[in-house]
C-alpha cells in the first residue's frame, strides 16, 4: 500500500455508516499495552483486510500501532489513577484522602504527643536564703520528704517561695482546683522577662532518644491540666498536688507538666486583606494539640491572640456565638503539615499584617514511658528574685507512673472509616448510634466504643438517676452543644369574699390546683 493511501486511511475518511460500525465494534475494555496492540491489529484484519495488510514488524505502520498502544496504556493508567483518587474508598495518596475527608467536614487528626507530670525530688538555688535556724540555703540540695533532714519541708518551701512572683507564697497559690479528688495549686515562678516558659530535656524511651519539654501548667476555665499559652510572659507555672495521703505519696508534692516534642515559632506576613485566605505551614510532624497564633505589634512584640475553632465556614454555632472575631481553623495536610484557614469577614475577621505562629513538632510514634526511663531529670531555671537579681533555681524531677497517652497520626484506613461516621452524626450525640460513633471519631487513640441503652424503673424522674443494682450509678455526662432554659410564668387570679368559707373554697379549689 502506498504511503498516501495509508495516511488517508488513518484519517478514517469513510462514510458515516462505516465510522459508526467502527466505534460500535471497538474494544473499549483494553487498557494494557499488549491488549491494546492486539485489539487494534485484530480489528484492522477483521474490518479492513484489503486496505491494511502490511503487518510485518519492521513496517512503519506497526510502529504507529505500537506508539498508539503505548499512549493508550499511559492514558488509561493516568485516567484510572485520577478516578480512584477522587473517591474516599479507593484513594491511596494521603493528600487525596485528607482533602476528600474535609469535603464532608472531617479534619483528620495529627499525632498526639505523650504528656504527664514529673515530681520534683530536690531543689537548690544560688540565692542567699536562711531558714529559721539561720542556716544559709544557697547552693544546698534540699530533697522532698528527706528522712535525714527534720527541717526539709521548711527549707524546701523557702527555696520555692524565693522563686515565685511577689504576690504568691506556698499556701497562697495563684489558682487552685480539685481534679479527680486531688488538689492542684498553681504557683508561678518569676522567670526572666522575654523567656519562653519551656525547658527542654531528653530521655531514652523504648530505646529511642526523644526530646521533651517541661511546660507551664494551668487548669484555668477547665477541669483538667493543660499547657498555658507559650508566650514570653515572665511566669512559669508549677503545680502542688495533695491527695491527703501524706508527703510520701506519689501524688503529693510539687510537679512539672511535660510534653514530648519541640516548641518552635514562625513569623509570617499577610500584606493584602483577602477573604478565605489560607496560610500553609510547611513543617512536618506538627502535633494535633499545640498550635497558637498571635498578631504582632508594630514593635514586633506579641499582640492579640487569635482563637482556633473547628471551622470558619458555614453556619457554625461554635464560632457564630463568639464575641471574639479573630478566628482561624487548622487543616491537616500530608506528613502532619497544616494550613491556617481564615474567615471571609462575615463571622470572622480577615487577617492582615504580621503574625507569629507557635507550634510543637512531635515524633508521631506510639510508645509508653515507664518511670525508670525518666529519673533525676535536671532543670536550671533563671528567675528574678524579690531583690530584682537574677538567680538560678535547679530542679531534679522524676516520673512516678507510666505514661501511655501518645498516638500516631490517623492512618488512611482510619480516616476512611471515621469520616463518613462523623458526618452521619452531624457532630451531635442524639441517637444511640451517635453515642457509639462520635467519641470513636473524635479521638485517634480509641479502639472501640460501646454505649449501653438502659432504663431504671420505679424511680422518680425528678430525682438523680440511680440504677437499682448500683452498677451504673455515678455517671458523668459530658456535652458541648446543650442549652438549659428557664421559663418564668406567673399566674394570677382575683376573687371576692364575704365569709371565711369563701376564702377556704378559693384556696382549696383555685389556688391549690394552680400550685
Amino acid at each position: 500500500m502506498a504511503i498516501t493511501t495509508r495516511q488517508t486511511s488513518l484519517l478514517v475518511q469513510q462514510d458515516w455508516t462505516k465510522l459508526y460500525q467502527t466505534f460500535r465494534n471497538a474494544d473499549f475494555q483494553s487498557y494494557d499495552y499488549e491488549t491494546l496492540r492486539k485489539s487494534m491489529i485484530d480489528y484492522l484484519r477483521t474490518y479492513y483486510p484489503e486496505d491494511f495488510n502490511d503487518f510485518t514488524e519492521s513496517s512503519e505502520y506497526i510502529a504507529l500501532i505500537d506508539l498508539i498502544a503505548f499512549l493508550g496504556q499511559s492514558l488509561a493508567f493516568r485516567t484510572d489513577l485520577n478516578a480512584r483518587e477522587n473517591f474516599l474508598d479507593t484513594a491511596e495518596r494521603r493528600d487525596s484522602v485528607l482533602k476528600l475527608a474535609r469535603l464532608i467536614s472531617y479534619n483528620p487528626k495529627r499525632n498526639i504527643p505523650a504528656a504527664g507530670f514529673l515530681k520534683i525530688n530536690s531543689v537548690s538555688t544560688t540565692e542567699t536564703i536562711t531558714d529559721s535556724n539561720g542556716l544559709n540555703l544557697a547552693n544546698l540540695l534540699i530533697s522532698w520528704n528527706d528522712s535525714a533532714n527534720e527541717n526539709w519541708l521548711e527549707q524546701f518551701t523557702a527555696i520555692v517561695n524565693a522563686s515565685l512572683v511577689n504576690n504568691q507564697v506556698v499556701g497562697k497559690p495563684g489558682a487552685s482546683k480539685t481534679i479527680n479528688g486531688i488538689l492542684n495549686n498553681e504557683y508561678s515562678v518569676s522567670i526572666v522577662q522575654g523567656t519562653l516558659p519551656v525547658y527542654k530535656f531528653n530521655s531514652v524511651v523504648e530505646g529511642i532518644n526523644m526530646a521533651f519539654e517541661a511546660v507551664s501548667a494551668t487548669s484555668y476555665n477547665q477541669n483538667y491540666i493543660y499547657e498555658r499559652d507559650p508566650t514570653p510572659n515572665n511566669v512559669f507555672n508549677i503545680l502542688y498536688k495533695n491527695d491527703n495521703q501524706g508527703n510520701g505519696s506519689v501524688n503529693t508534692g510539687f510537679f512539672l507538666h511535660f510534653k514530648q516534642g519541640e516548641l518552635k515559632n514562625l513569623d509570617f506576613s499577610l500584606a493584602d486583606s483577602l477573604p478565605n485566605r489560607v496560610a500553609s505551614i510547611n513543617f512536618d510532624n506538627i502535633n494535633n494539640t499545640d498550635v497558637w497564633l498571635y498578631a504582632l505589634t508594630s514593635q514586633n512584640t506579641l499582640g492579640s491572640k487569635w482563637t482556633q475553632v473547628p471551622a470558619v465556614s458555614g453556619l457554625n454555632v461554635v464560632y457564630n456565638q463568639e464575641t471574639e472575631r479573630n478566628l482561624y481553623q487548622v487543616n491537616t495536610r500530608a506528613n502532619d503539615q497544616v494550613d491556617l484557614v481564615f474567615g471571609d469577614g462575615a463571622f470572622a475577621n480577615v487577617p492582615q499584617g504580621n503574625f507569629r505562629l507557635y507550634y510543637r513538632q512531635s515524633n508521631g510514634l506510639n510508645y509508653k514511658i515507664t518511670p525508670d526511663e525518666m529519673q533525676a531529670i535536671s532543670f536550671s531555671i533563671n528567675y528574678v528574685s524579690r531583690t530584682n537579681r537574677i538567680e538560678t533555681l535547679t530542679i531534679s524531677a522524676s516520673l512516678n507512673y507510666t505514661v501511655t497517652n501518645s498516638s500516631a497520626k490517623e492512618s488512611i484506613n482510619d480516616i476512611r472509616t471515621k469520616a463518613p461516621q462523623q458526618y452521619y452524626t452531624q457532630n451531635r450525640m442524639i441517637t444511640g448510634e451517635d453515642y457509639n460513633t462520635l467519641p470513636f471519631t473524635s479521638f485517634n487513640n480509641i479502639l472501640k466504643v460501646k454505649a449501653v441503652n438502659r432504663a431504671s424503673s420505679g424511680i422518680s424522674r425528678y430525682l438523680d438517676v440511680v440504677d437499682s443494682s448500683g452498677k451504673y450509678s455515678s455517671t458523668n455526662i459530658f456535652a458541648q452543644d446543650g442549652m438549659v432554659y428557664k421559663n418564668n410564668q406567673n399566674t394570677t387570679t382575683s376573687f371576692t369574699y364575704t365569709t371565711i368559707n369563701d376564702i377556704n373554697k378559693t384556696i382549696f379549689n383555685v389556688a391549690k390546683p394552680m400550685i
